[in-house]
């Protein structure tokens, strides 16, 4: 064989290893592709919605949820999973805003938002639209936080109390309502009583679950509910 085909041979063989390489690593996940959308964010079904103003510039505190900087999220639109999006969650309007570097900020057409995830101090909150039917206790965009064969979900909110604490501006007041699904149902918890009342079936193995392992259920944390509420699921297996 000739020098020049031995040396093509050789360049041949040094591309095949790289690529095998390659795959081998892709698939060990030390490769990492950047998150697909089905489409340029300009030409996006997400830019389908009106341009945000805020109209709290007045009033102490702020409308969103957790934080009023934008985080990292995804949102589940009109089926189509668009990631790694710069989202705000609006409890004070129920919105959800979007931030995009070529475009207004806009609050994403509620009616083909059909869930979103955001990532706060690490931590992923999921959110889903409940929708607007009126008949339902569950309207609007409603946090999940737990899902078995018993569900619980709150609704977080925001209002404005007028001349607030000092007398002089307007101050955002939080409130959270909690849902519990059992059997189908859809119940709101106003209490600890109320979460014993749903489960009576296992009221007493609950006490002294919460008792043995000195869970203590705050209404006002409503994510206390959770280890009770995967225990009681796990007597149902």
């Amino acid at each position: 064989m000739t020098k020049p085909a031995t040396q093509c041979l050789r360049f041949c063989l040094l591309l095949i290893i790289c690529l095998v390489a390659f795959r081998a690593q892709a698939a060990v996940g030390y490769f990492h592709l950047p998150p697909y959308n089905p489409c340029p964010i300009e030409k996006s079904p997400l830019l389908n919605g009106r341009i945000w103003h805020n109209q709290y510039t007045n009033t102490t505190g702020d409308q969103f949820f957790l934080t009023n900087l934008f985080v990292k999220g995804y949102v589940i639109f009109n089926g189509v999973k668009y990631s790694n999006l710069d989202l705000l969650f609006d409890i004070a309007n129920d919105e959800l805003i979007l931030k995009t570097e070529s475009y207004p900020i806009i609050m994403l057409n509620k009616e083909m938002a059909d869930s979103f995830c955001l990532v706060v101090d690490n931590r992923k909150y999921f959110v889903i639209n409940a929708g607007n039917d009126t008949a339902n206790i569950l309207r609007g965009y409603v946090n999940v936080l737990y899902t078995g064969p018993t569900s619980l979900y709150v609704k977080f909110s925001k209002k404005v109390q007028p001349l607030g604490s000092d007398g002089k501006n307007d101050l955002f007041i939080e409130e959270q309502k909690v849902y519990l699904k059992h059997d189908g149902k859809i119940i709101t918890v106003w209490r600890k009583k109320d979460l014993y009342e749903i489960l009576d079936d296992r009221k007493m193995q609950i006490i002294n679950f919460i008792k043995s392992n000195k869970i203590k259920i705050n209404h006002k944390d409503p994510y206390s509910y959770i280890r009770v509420l995967k225990y009681y699921d796990s007597l149902m297996n």
